[in-house]
């Protein structure tokens, strides 16, 4: 049971900044514990159930290491020769995952349909263009099946496989953007990358994935033609005005809503519309997505949840979602925790867990500042009284940015490592 709870923190628990002032190790001298009597709100947990759906294998800290190291070795045997990292098939292979086919839904029918990527903005969140869920009564978001190159097409896609039904958060009509939320997106999926629009150069080559005429998660690529800023255009009465990539890139509809890529694996654009002629295409620029996540949301009339899934494999069978054991949104219980005073400043800042009730607390949670949200979790894995394993969520955002791994439990870190865009994978892991 141990190693599923890592396994569920690990790439959503948080890592905390070096030096921090809670003694964990200290917890057995302490002799006033309390039982927890609350459930701690407002921490940045996730709900135990999404945990559940992150990558089952990963590997341990050392043996991260370790292939870091064959990594840079390999890097240095010629370092004055610079190679591009990766080529055009990696862009698909990384990022295919991170890329959705959308469904607009009108009156009971599918009308309309387009692309979206996920990002990380509080939590994983998919972008898309205004256009592609205007109107809709409900909106269906598809993930790639593993089997997706054997699906037809996107009326296949509809008819036959399971769909999510996300949340309408934002939109901004002007640039032609929305944002969706979707409960239980797999954690596993990679958010993607932003670039940057200045650094975008007419005439260096750019890639699209989208579902072109409901053709389900395709490739394409090709020149930047012009960099337009303030670039107006119209959608039958609906005026529009953003910064705008004009691109040599195929896209037809379906790949509305889709990711622009650079080179280096970073988003440029979105895949928005096209005009009479040839190769002319446009994507609204990365700055604009960017801006727009910054916008504070608009009112949005909810529609009534639905607390049935369709099965389409099943016909016209119709299941009853799961209810969740979670009381309220970014909340972890723990009322069977014990409660301490790390720091015996009247001020609980810490709650143990003893799971197999043996005397030893496996797991602890911290509130380093005392600010009421717990920032820090240490793991104490072969239950020695030692915890060898510390957890920091710095910025209190919810996704980890620092490891710490005392590897021989001697008190001293062996093993750091660091996720510096929270995307769950660590980007550097450096030994001390």
């Amino acid at each position: 049971m141990l190693k599923k709870i890592l396994i569920i923190f690990l790439f959503n628990l948080f890592i905390f900044s070096n030096g921090y002032s809670l003694d964990f190790n200290n917890v057995y001298n302490i002799k006033n514990f309390s039982s927890a009597a609350f459930e701690m709100n407002d921490t940045n947990l996730i709900d135990q159930e999404n945990a559940e759906n992150l990558i089952k294998n990963i590997e341990k800290l050392d043996t991260i290491l370790e292939e870091k190291s064959k990594e840079i070795t390999k890097q240095n045997r010629n370092r004055k020769t610079q190679k591009f990292k990766g080529g055009a098939e990696d862009i698909f292979s990384e990022y295919s995952n991170s890329v959705v086919y959308i469904g607009n839904k009108q009156k009971s029918n599918w009308t309309g349909s387009g692309s979206g990527f996920v990002v990380n903005h509080n939590g994983l969140k998919i972008i898309t263009n205004w256009h592609v869920v205007e109107n809709a009564d409900q909106i269906g978001v598809w993930l790639k099946p593993k089997n997706f190159e054997i699906i037809i097409n996107g009326d296949y896609l509809i008819q036959n496989q399971d769909y999510y039904r996300a949340e309408l958060l934002n939109f901004n009509k002007k640039k032609d953007l929305a944002i969706l939320k979707v409960p239980n997106l797999p954690l596993k999926i990679k958010p993607i990358k932003y670039g940057k629009f200045k650094k975008v150069r007419i005439g260096e080559t750019l890639f699209a994935i989208g579902h072109p005429e409901g053709e389900l998660w395709s490739f394409n690529s090709g020149m930047v033609s012009q960099i337009r800023p303030n670039y107006k255009w119209n959608y039958g009465t609906s005026r529009h005005n953003a910064d705008v990539i004009q691109i040599q890139v195929p896209i037809n509809p379906g790949n509305s809503g889709g990711p622009l890529f650079n080179m280096n694996k970073e988003l440029v654009g979105v895949n928005t519309f096209t005009k009479e002629g040839e190769n002319l295409n446009f994507a609204v620029s990365v700055d604009n997505v960017i801006d727009f996540l910054n916008e504070k949301p608009k009112k949005i009339k909810k529609k009534k949840n639905n607390k049935w899934i369709k099965k389409k494999k099943k016909g016209s069978t119709w299941i009853k979602k799961k209810d969740k054991t979670k009381s309220s949104s970014g909340s972890i219980d723990l009322s069977n925790a014990k409660e301490v005073d790390l720091n015996d400043n009247g001020i609980i800042d810490a709650w143990l867990i003893d799971e197999n009730n043996n005397g030893i607390f496996e797991i602890a949670y911290g509130d380093e500042n005392e600010n009421g949200k717990i920032d820090v979790m240490v793991v104490d894995k072969n239950e020695n009284k030692i915890y060898e394993l510390t957890f920091i969520d710095s910025d209190e955002d919810g996704n980890p940015n620092i490891a710490e791994y005392d590897k021989n439990e001697d008190g001293n870190i062996d093993v750091v490592a660091y996720d510096y865009n929270q995307d769950g994978e660590w980007d550097k892991v450096e030994r001390l």
